[in-house]
């Protein structure tokens, strides 16, 4: 029994013939053993036809060629090999994309309203979760694996994709994957890092600054600078959110009214400016507004009111 050729070794083939046939030079000997290889398996036309698909849908990869030919002979001789080694390893980098079932192109934007979560599988298998009004932007393509966090709140579990990075851009840093799990979200005046498996590499491109932390840590920045260094964090409070829960440790309350505008459609508004100094810690429920505020009322010397618009008001206790 003929032992058959790995579906990889044909890829490979057909893009050698590719390349042959795009180089200008194809002699008809040469074409007759292509049309012999292309009848000999039913694979070799169906996975041709795949890697020539792909060719279509590089970067002008026939104006390229065509500028390569109108040079001198010399300059021809020159850069064509060059040419055609990059256009190799284009079609290399699309035939493991072909082999992997990777989409070649994948622009979509996923949004969330408030106090909505979403889970979303990507095309390449990687899981990203939306926290409440959230906005991701993805771009997918042959070369790279490019997402950009708009705004709010996400927790991404990447999966395996060596031959394309994956980026994540969210408040002006760049955030490339070394690991599989991790969470970023962006802050009016902060934005948080914290990885639960693997590691990050942050770069700021405004400043050219650059760090990489690890499971278990967490990391602050903004788009001018790292704000804190790589620290110690409890990765069970890292993602929360998923369960509707929020967790305050000592947080000013102007922040904890900032939350609770993120999961719900409400102003929060301190009366008295010096409420800004208390502080709240315990863990919450985010998807019951009125017990929250019912809570709020009871731990601190706080009365809460609706305002003629919905707003909720919150002012000191004068008893």
């Amino acid at each position: 029994m003929i032992e058959q050729p790995h579906s990889s070794t044909v890829r490979q083939q057909a893009i050698d013939w590719l390349v042959r046939k795009q180089s200008g030079a194809f002699a008809v000997a040469e074409r007759q053993r292509f049309e012999q290889w292309l009848a000999a398996d039913p694979r070799h036309r169906r996975i041709y036809e795949q890697v020539e698909r792909a060719w279509g849908g590089l970067p002008c990869p026939q104006a390229e060629l065509s500028i390569a030919r109108k040079k001198t002979s010399r300059l021809r001789l020159l850069y064509r090999p060059l040419m055609l080694a990059s256009a190799a390893s284009l079609l290399f980098a699309v035939g493991l994309g072909i082999k992997e079932g990777w989409p070649l192109v994948d622009d979509s934007v996923f949004q969330t309203a408030k106090g909505e979560l979403r889970q979303i599988t990507l095309a390449d298998g990687s899981l990203v979760e939306l926290n409440s009004d959230t906005e991701l932007a993805v771009h997918y393509s042959w070369l790279g694996r490019s997402l950009e966090l708009v705004r709010g709140e996400a927790l991404f579990s990447v999966a395996p994709g060596k031959w394309r990075p994956f980026e994540v851009s969210a408040g002006g840093g760049k955030l490339r994957d070394i690991g599989t799990r991790f969470d970023v979200a962006i802050g009016p005046s902060a934005n948080r890092i914290s990885v639960l498996e693997g590691a990050i590499d942050l770069r700021l491109p405004a400043t050219g600054e650059q760090r990489q932390t690890e499971a278990g840590r967490m990391m602050t920045y903004n788009a001018a600078t790292v704000l804190s260094e790589p620290a110690a964090a409890d990765v069970k409070t890292f993602a929360v959110w998923r369960n509707r829960k929020l967790i305050f440790r000592n947080t000013l309350l102007s922040e904890v009214a900032r939350e609770l505008e993120r999961y719900h459609p409400v102003h929060v508004r301190l009366v008295d400016p010096s409420l800004n100094g208390l502080t709240l810690g315990g863990v919450f429920d985010n998807n019951d507004l009125e017990r929250f505020l019912s809570t709020l009322e009871a731990v601190l010397p706080v009365d809460i009111k609706r305002g003629k618009n919905g707003d909720v008001l919150i002012d000191r206790r004068r008893s």
